[in-house]
């Protein structure tokens, strides 16, 4: 398997979180809340950018490993909330 870019900066994330739960618990469980907020952000741009290439639910939800139902579900009002009125 060959190893992305992306792929280099999560394993690097993953391994700075491991070492400050080791020195700093409550520090590891700050910075992993705001990893998740990003991390939830980023996907909900991403679903809206998607969208407006005209990926269907279905490949949404591939991307995610979650039904065409459920990517409906979690991305939906995004992709309404950014739609020109």
């Amino acid at each position: 398997m060959v190893e992305r870019p992306e792929q280099d900066e999560l394993t690097l994330l993953r391994a700075r979180l491991t070492a400050l739960t080791g020195s700093d618990p409550f520090g590891a469980l700050a910075m992993s809340a705001r990893v998740e907020a990003l991390a939830r952000a980023a996907a909900a741009e991403a679903a809206v950018a998607a969208c407006r290439r005209g990926a269907s639910w279905s490949e949404i939800g591939d991307a995610f490993g979650i039904s065409r139902q459920a990517a409906h579900q979690r991305f939906a009002r995004y992709v309404k909330a950014a739609r020109p009125r």
